[in-house]
C-alpha cells in the first residue's frame, strides 16, 4: 500500500483493517463449521440458523451506535474497547458447552464487531483528508472486508479438519491483540460530539424489532406461516419497527439519520444493501451446509471450492476504489449487483459442487461483484453527509446489508428446511438440491431487485473533490427532499 507513507499512518491503517478481517471473517467462518456444531452440540438446522443470526442480528441492530459512540466519546476509544470485547465473545464461543452458550458468546461477538467495523471506517476517514486518496483507501478497505467475509469458509475448513470448530474462535485472539497493541499506539484520537447521537431508546426498539422478525421467521417451520402465534409476533414486529422509526423521527441527532432516507438516493444505496446482504450471505451460509451435508464433502473441500471468489473479489474491490474515484459509485455498484445476481440464478440451474468447472465460473462472478459492489456503497453514503457524521452513515449501510443478512438466514434457511421436512435417507440429497435450487433463485432475483433500484438513481459525483456535503447544505437538501 503506497497511499499513506509515514509509519504512524501505516499503523493506523494496520490496525483498522486487522480488526475489520476478524470482525467481518466472522460473518462467514461458522458456516463450514455448523455440521460439526451440529454433532457436538445436537442441534438441527434451527440452531444452526441461530448460531449465525445470532451474531447478524445483534451486530445489525447495534451497528448504528456503534458508530455514534465513536463519534461522541471518541473513536479510538471504543475502536479498542470493541477489540477487546470481541476477544472476550470468541473466547466465550470457543470454550461454550451447549447451544446457548454458543449462541451468547455468538450475540457478543456481534454487539462487539457492530464497535469494530463503523469505527474502522471512521478511523480511515478521519486519517486520510483527501477525498481522492480516502476514495482509494475505501477500496483497499472493501478489498480486506469482503476477502474477509468470503475467505471465512476457506480459513474455517482447515481450523475445523485439523483442530475442530473451537479454533475458528480461537485463532481471533492474537490477531485481535496485536491489533490492540498498535492501534493504542499509532492511532489518533478524534471525536465530534456535537453531531453524535447517542439513542437509548432507539436502539433498544432496533434490536427487538429484528429479534422478533427473525424469531418469527425461523420458527415458521415449526409453527407454520398462518398459525396465531406467527402473526402475533409479525404483528409486534411491526409495531416496534414503528415505534423504532417515530422515536428516530422526533430525536433531534437520532441514532438512525431517518429524514436522509427522504433523499432518494440515500433510500436507494441502503435498501439494495439489505437485498445484497439478504442474497448473497444467505445463500453462501446455506451453500456451505449444502456442501457438507448433501454431497459430502469435508470442511476444507468445502472451504477449497468455495475459494475461486475469494481470489477474485480482491482485485475488484481494488478496482471499485479507482471506478469510485474516478466514475463516482453507481457505475461499480450497478456492475457488481448484476454479476451477483446473475451468478446466483446460475447457481440454481447447477448441480453446485459436482459441475465443477462452472460452479467455479459462477463463484468468480459471485466475487468478482462483491468486490465492485460494497465498497462504492459506503462511498456513496459519504457523498450525502457532512464529514463529522462520517462513522454514522457508513453504519447505517453496513447495518442494512447485515439486517438483510440476518433475514436472508432466516428466510432462505426456512425454505430449505421445509423443503427437507419429509425428507427420509433415500431423498435427502434430490430434496436438499430441490430446497438449494429455490434458494438460489429467490437470492438471485432480490440481488436483481437491487440493482434495479440503484439504476433508477442518478447524480453521484466522483471524489475529484471534497464529496461529503457541507452540513448546511445537506440539512437544506433534507428539508426540501420531496
Amino acid at each position: 500500500m503506497t497511499l499513506s507513507t509515514t509509519p504512524r499512518r501505516r499503523g493506523t491503517l494496520i490496525a483498522a483493517f486487522s480488526a475489520t478481517f476478524i470482525a467481518l471473517l466472522d460473518l462467514t467462518i461458522v458456516a463450514v463449521a455448523l455440521p460439526a456444531m451440529q454433532t457436538d452440540l445436537h442441534t438441527t438446522i434451527t440452531g444452526s440458523q441461530w448460531i449465525v443470526d445470532a451474531f447478524s442480528i445483534c451486530l445489525a441492530a447495534c451497528m448504528l451506535s456503534g458508530g455514534s459512540l465513536g463519534d461522541r466519546y471518541g473513536r479510538k476509544r471504543w475502536f479498542l474497547i470493541g477489540m477487546a470485547l470481541f476477544l472476550a465473545g470468541s473466547l466465550l464461543c470457543a470454550l461454550a458447552p451447549t447451544l446457548g452458550y454458543l449462541v451468547a458468546g455468538r450475540a457478543v461477538q456481534g454487539m462487539a464487531a457492530a464497535l469494530l467495523v463503523p469505527g474502522a471506517l471512521s478511523i480511515i476517514g478521519q486519517a486520510e483528508p483527501d477525498p481522492v486518496r480516502r476514495a482509494r483507501l475505501l477500496g483497499y478497505w472493501g478489498m480486506c472486508a469482503s476477502a474477509a467475509v468470503l475467505a471465512g469458509p476457506i480459513i474455517g475448513g482447515l481450523l475445523v479438519d485439523g483442530f475442530g470448530w473451537p479454533a475458528i474462535f480461537l485463532v481471533n485472539l492474537p490477531i485481535g491483540a496485536a491489533a490492540i497493541l498498535l492501534g493504542r499506539r499509532t492511532i489518533d484520537e478524534s471525536a465530534d460530539p456535537d453531531h453524535a447521537a447517542l439513542d437509548p431508546a432507539g436502539q433498544a426498539l432496533g434490536i427487538v424489532t429484528l429479534a422478533i422478525l427473525i424469531y418469527a421467521i425461523i420458527e415458521t417451520r415449526a409453527n407454520g406461516w398462518g398459525s396465531l402465534i406467527t402473526i402475533i409476533l409479525l404483528a409486534l414486529a411491526v409495531a416496534a419497527g414503528t415505534a423504532f422509526v417515530i422515536v428516530e423521527w422526533r430525536q433531534a441527532t437520532p441514532m438512525l439519520p431517518v429524514r436522509l432516507l427522504a433523499d432518494r438516493r440515500f433510500a436507494s444505496v441502503n435498501a439494495a444493501s439489505v437485498l445484497l446482504g439478504f442474497g448473497a450471505n444467505g445463500a453462501f451460509t446455506l451453500l456451505s451446509l449444502y456442501l457438507q451435508q448433501a454431497q459430502g464433502h469435508s470442511a476444507l473441500a468445502t472451504g477449497l471450492l468455495l475459494a475461486p471468489m475469494t481470489v477474485a473479489i480482491m482485485p475488484a474491490s481494488v478496482l471499485a476504489g479507482r471506478l469510485t474515484a474516478s466514475r463516482g459509485p453507481r457505475l461499480p455498484m450497478l456492475l457488481g449487483y448484476a454479476l451477483i445476481g446473475a451468478s446466483l440464478l446460475g447457481l440454481a440451474t447447477l448441480d453446485i459442487g459436482r459441475s465443477l468447472l462452472a460452479t467455479g465460473a459462477l463463484f468468480v462472478l459471485c466475487g468478482i461483484g462483491q468486490g465492485l459492489a460494497i465498497t462504492p456503497a459506503v462511498a456513496a453514503a459519504l457523498q450525502l453527509v457532512p464529514r463529522q457524521r462520517s462513522g454514522v452513515a457508513s453504519a447505517t449501510v453496513n447495518t442494512a446489508r447485515q439486517a438483510g443478512s440476518a433475514l436472508g438466514i432466516a428466510v432462505l434457511g426456512t425454505i430449505l428446511s421445509q423443503s427437507l421436512a419429509n425428507a427420509d435417507p433415500t431423498t435427502f440429497q434430490r430434496l436438499y438440491g430441490t430446497g438449494m435450487r429455490d434458494v438460489m433463485l429467490t437470492a438471485g432475483t432480490a440481488v436483481l431487485a437491487g440493482a434495479l433500484l440503484l439504476a433508477l438513481q442518478r447524480g453521484w459525483r466522483p471524489a475529484t473533490a471534497d464529496t461529503h456535503e457541507p452540513q448546511a447544505r445537506q440539512k437544506d437538501r433534507i428539508r426540501h427532499t420531496p
